[in-house]
C-alpha cells in the first residue's frame, strides 16, 4: 500500500451497516479539525480522516502536488472496501477529493467542497509567509480566515520548522483539474461555504457552478472554518446532503 506509516482516524470503528465520509483536511491541518463534528450516530460512522504524508500521526514528507495526495488517498482505501463512502474535502482537501475521482477513478457516493474551489489561487504574500514558515502561514491563514474569535486555533496547524505549509499552499495554486472529465462523471456534487470566508474566491465559484452541476449552500456568520465556528450547523448541514 504506502510506503510510509500512515494514521487512519476512527477507520477501527467503522461499521459497514453505516454511512462513512471521508474528510480530507485543508493546507497543514490533519485529523484533529473534525473533532467537534457529531453526525447522527444512528445512521453515520465517526467522521474518517487519513493524515496525509508529514501531516498529523502519518508519517514521510509533505508533497506540493495535489495529484500525489490524492494517489495517496486512493491507495490508502483500496483495500478497505468501503462501499457506501462519501467525499468531504476542505480547502485544499476539496482538490484533493476532485482529483481523486478525475485522475484515479475513485467513484464515491458524492463530494461535499467545504469552503473550497477550483481553482484555489494562492497570492505571493501568502505562499512567502508560508516560505518563511509555517507560523507566518498560520497567522495569515486564520486572520483572514476567521471570522469568530476562538483560541487555540493556531494548535490546528503544523508547528515543527518544516515545508508542510509552503508545499500544500503551492500543490493549491498550481493544481490543474480536467472540468470536462468531472463534467462527463455526473457525480453528485455540494458546495459549502461561509458567508464571511475571505480566503475563497467567489468569482471563481461562479465560473465553476456555470460548468460543474453543484448546490451550494452557505452558512452565516462563519468564516473558513465552519468545523470549529459553527461545528453543530455543519454536522446537520453534511449529514442532510449524504
Amino acid at each position: 500500500m504506502n510506503q510510509v506509516s500512515t494514521y487512519f482516524h476512527n477507520f477501527d470503528l467503522i461499521d459497514e451497516k453505516k454511512i462513512s465520509i471521508l474528510f480530507i483536511p485543508g493546507a497543514g491541518m490533519d485529523h484533529r479539525f473534525i473533532r467537534a463534528l457529531n453526525l447522527p450516530h444512528a445512521e453515520f460512522n465517526k467522521p474518517l480522516v487519513i493524515d496525509l504524508p508529514g501531516h498529523g500521526n502519518s508519517q514521510g514528507i509533505s508533497s506540493n502536488n495535489i495529484s500525489s495526495y490524492s494517489k495517496f488517498l486512493v491507495s490508502a482505501l483500496e483495500d478497505l472496501n468501503l462501499e457506501n463512502l462519501y467525499l468531504c474535502g476542505h480547502s485544499m482537501g476539496g482538490l484533493i477529493a476532485l482529483d481523486m475521482v478525475v485522475s484515479n477513478n475513485f467513484l464515491p457516493k458524492s463530494i461535499i467542497l467545504l469552503n473550497s474551489i477550483y481553482p484555489t489561487a494562492v497570492s505571493d504574500v501568502l505562499l512567502a509567509k508560508a516560505q518563511a514558515s509555517n507560523a507566518l502561514a498560520a497567522d495569515f491563514i486564520i486572520k483572514y480566515g476567521l471570522h469568530r474569535k476562538l483560541l487555540g486555533m493556531k494548535n490546528i496547524f503544523p508547528e515543527k520548522n518544516n515545508a508542510v505549509m509552503f508545499n500544500d499552499l503551492k500543490a493549491c495554486n498550481d493544481y490543474k483539474l480536467d472540468m470536462d472529465s468531472l463534467k462527463n462523471l455526473n457525480l453528485p456534487l455540494s458546495i459549502i461555504l461561509g458567508s464571511k470566508d475571505k480566503l475563497v474566491n467567489l468569482k471563481e465559484v461562479k465560473n465553476f457552478t456555470s460548468q460543474i452541476p453543484s448546490t451550494i449552500y452557505e452558512m452565516e456568520d462563519v468564516g473558513h472554518f465552519p468545523f470549529f465556528e459553527n461545528p453543530a450547523e455543519l454536522s446537520n448541514l453534511i449529514a442532510s446532503l449524504v
